[in-house]
């Protein structure tokens, strides 16, 4: 015979009504999917505006960056620029002055053609290079910038004893080879960007190696700060707004960078942690609102489902004593029983109305939230077999046999549901089952198991399975419409009420063994 375990035997402490192992297995594994679903979640509420601030400050330096790039090449393009110049005799002339002006960064100048004498920078003017180890640097780089018959030559790290502090190049043109050299905070740079700027400049320049943009030790100085038109390394790197360009006409390694003014950073500053605090407002509320939305959409399923179930407990549980208060009120009104029957039969019709008047005030106690389904008593086998004895005329009236093999333990329960199940089971029998009804009781160590069986068709294994699941009826095959009448609430709130007190229940059956149902309570 297949046995299908609808609810589990436990014990339940009086006032202590609680969950089993598995339940609080599900109760765990669902609490630990909800808490990796709201890690989750809340990391995507806190990646999301820092991603979105990431693309927005990429923006925003690439606006910048593309607003002023005419700005960067006029920079380099004025450092690679060569100025005509006729000759140098004294390099006092006014023709030499005025190239020097206009070119702040020169330091030494050599003529291709006329002696190839190299002329190194003093002040405003030019003199003759003495014999020293500068000038010997100066004609070396010049001969190398020959050699390579490049208009623009940089020195490598090997020739250039400045390498990294100093940028430096050599221009070539069909007569003067001329060497320019940029130092970092030196004032010939500042006149430099003067000129390359012009009289309104909308951004600071600064050089820096790329090694000292990564660098976040580096000291702020004083000649990188406004008004000067250069900008230093640690400026170039920390603020806000910036734009870094890599180029190869200052040499090896060196950047060039542009920052704003002072006003327009602080400007920038203040629209990005407007911005900044804005997403992340808009975060928060979107996982306030998505908590507050799963919490009501829960709270509301709960209370429907946990109402559904309530009335459909209270109608179901009226059902039985209402086909008994018919029968009997039948039974009276046709004048079918002896005047001392009669009286006996009222009693018990104004006991059946007390009993419905305790269901009603329980239910509706229980859907107000009560919850509580009343106080366990002994259900002794007088109790067990007066409740049986409730639906003998109903098996009378059928031409069925109800027989009671009783033990002498008595069980402990809150009556009114026991009866009510007791009820379910008997009457299901009645209904559904064929033959004698058995209902017995007998004791397995601190269990009392409660037994209605019946003698007949038995049920397949798949449909015993199926058992006290919310309108499942059971079809016969290759025929239209249901075996039995009813909607198949009967068993199912059974189910839920033995999950509830913590009763075992258990269905048996095969084909030809007829049907039994096995209902598991606590001794007194």
């Amino acid at each position: 015979m297949y046995r299908h375990r609808a609810s589990r035997f436990r014990f339940l402490h009086p006032g202590l009504k609680g969950p089993t192992r598995w339940q609080r297995l599900q109760q765990r594994s669902g609490l630990i999917l909800l808490i990796l679903a709201g890690l989750v979640t809340a990391g995507m509420l806190l990646l999301a505006p820092k991603l979105y601030l990431q693309s927005q400050d990429f923006d925003a330096r690439n606006a910048y960056s593309d607003a002023h790039w005419a700005d960067f090449e006029a920079v380099e393009r004025h450092w690679k620029s060569l100025p005509i110049l006729e000759s140098v005799h004294t390099g006092k002339e006014k023709e030499v002055r005025q190239f020097l002006a206009q070119q702040p960064l020169v330091v030494a100048l050599l003529d291709r053609f006329e002696g190839r004498t190299l002329w190194v920078r003093e002040g405003g003017h030019l003199v003759r290079a003495p014999e020293d180890a500068r000038s010997q640097l100066y004609l070396d780089w010049m001969s190398h910038a020959e050699m390579a018959q490049r208009f623009e030559w940089n020195p490598p790290k090997s020739q250039d004893p400045d390498f990294g502090k100093v940028a430096t190049v050599v221009l070539l043109s069909d007569r003067w080879l001329v060497i320019k050299r940029w130092r970092p905070g030196a004032p010939e740079v500042e006149r430099e960007l003067e000129i390359a700027l012009g009289p309104k400049p909308s951004l600071r320049v600064g050089l820096a190696q790329e090694s000292d943009l990564a660098r976040t030790d580096l000291p702020m100085v004083e000649w990188g700060r406004a008004p000067h038109l250069q900008a230093d390394p640690r400026r170039l790197s920390g603020y806000w707004l910036q734009a870094i360009t890599k180029t190869n006409a200052f040499g090896e390694g060196w950047n060039l960078g542009g920052i704003p003014f002072e006003e327009q950073e602080l400007a920038y500053r203040k629209a990005y942690t407007k911005q900044r605090n804005a997403a992340y407002a808009v975060s928060v509320l979107v996982g306030i609102a998505i908590s507050l939305g799963l919490w009501l959409r829960h709270r509301a399923r709960r209370r429907a489902v946990l109402d559904a179930d309530r009335m459909a407990s209270l109608t179901h549980s009226l059902k039985t004593p209402l086909a008994l208060l018919k029968f009997r009120c039948d039974s009276l009104r046709l004048g079918r029983l002896s005047p001392e029957r009669a009286d006996e039969e009222l009693l018990k019709i104004g006991e059946e109305v007390d009993h419905l008047t305790l269901i009603i005030e329980n239910g509706l106690r229980v859907i107000r939230g009560g919850g509580s389904t009343g106080p366990r008593a002994q259900a002794t086998p007088d109790w067990i077999r007066d409740v049986a004895e409730d639906l003998r005329p109903g098996f009378e009236l059928e031409g069925r046999t109800l027989q009671l093999g009783l033990c002498e333990t008595s069980g402990q329960a809150p009556l009114t549901s026991l009866r009510a199940a007791i009820l379910t089971l008997l009457e299901n029998a009645l209904g559904h089952g064929r033959g004698t009804v058995s209902l017995e009781t007998w004791r397995t160590r601190r269990r009392l198991c409660i037994q209605v069986s019946d003698e007949g068709e038995g049920l397949a294994p798949h449909q015993v399975k199926a058992l006290g699941k919310p309108f499942q009826r059971i079809r016969e095959a290759g025929k239209e419409g249901f075996l039995r009448e009813g909607q198949g609430l009967g068993l199912s709130l059974l189910v839920q009420v033995a999950e509830q007190e913590g009763w075992g229940l258990t269905f048996a059956s095969a084909p030809g063994e007829g049907f039994a149902a096995i209902l598991e309570i606590p001794v007194a």
